[in-house]
């Protein structure tokens, strides 16, 4: 039954897609939750003179 196998295509499509848009979901809270996380720490940096500027990775020096 070709006509069982494109449904069966169809089906594994859609479960893709819920799957990839519960994902989309997770992916967005947990982005919130590092954000209320860390804007504690980054408030203790700044006030300890900018030292959240280390965390953005190693930099060039000037010479």
């Amino acid at each position: 039954m070709p006509g069982g196998r494109r449904r069966a295509a169809t089906d594994r499509q859609e479960v893709s897609t819920v799957f990839r848009a519960i994902a989309d979901v997770l992916r967005a809270i947990g982005a919130a939750i590092a954000t209320v996380v860390t804007l504690p720490f980054r408030a203790v940096a700044r006030l300890f003179g900018g030292a959240s500027d280390a965390a953005s990775g190693p930099r060039r020096r000037r010479v």
